[in-house]
């Protein structure tokens, strides 16, 4: 099993802590964002973004659905839908709906959550895609045709 050596419980441990620092961003970034007299795009990016996140767990179904970047056990590989472009489209969602949460009412303090939020999902991605390699040989072949985060670009 990928798990059973120390490094591999090392990694467990720091995706489960990478969950919990994502949820901690994310909420903080929430309650400190003004949620009325929102600007117009601001409004557009978020709706974007909750669309994309929605799309994306009805593509991939809740059942194989993980908030961890473990594989679930009996999970499919998904290459459709927003999958077809960008490998990670929950953390495109995240990202899509958070940026501009902070640039339409800037703070300091805010801009360094939503940096935080991006490396967090930067890293559990790349631990993610460490876990799907392994459950999924043809995954390695998927990597080549379609983009981390950022369709066409990364």
């Amino acid at each position: 099993m990928f798990n059973t050596t120390r490094m591999g419980r090392r990694k467990s441990y720091l995706a489960w802590l990478l969950v919990l620092l994502q949820f901690l961003f994310i909420g903080l970034i929430i309650i400190i964002s003004p949620l009325m007299n929102l600007k117009l795009w601001v409004i557009l990016f978020m709706l974007t973004g909750i669309a994309l996140g929605l799309y994306s767990i009805y593509t991939i179904r809740i059942g194989n659905f993980n908030i961890s970047p473990h594989v679930k056990p009996g999970g499919k590989m998904i290459a459709h839908g927003p999958y077809r472009f960008v490998r990670h489209p929950m953390y495109t969602a995240i990202l899509i709906t958070c940026w501009p949460m902070v640039l339409g009412h800037f703070s300091y303090l805010k801009l360094g959550l939503v940096v935080g939020l991006t490396l967090v999902l930067i890293v559990k991605l790349h631990i993610e895609e460490q876990y799907l390699k392994h459950a999924f040989p043809a995954y390695r072949e998927y990597t080549t045709t379609s983009k981390k985060l950022i369709p066409f670009i990364w």
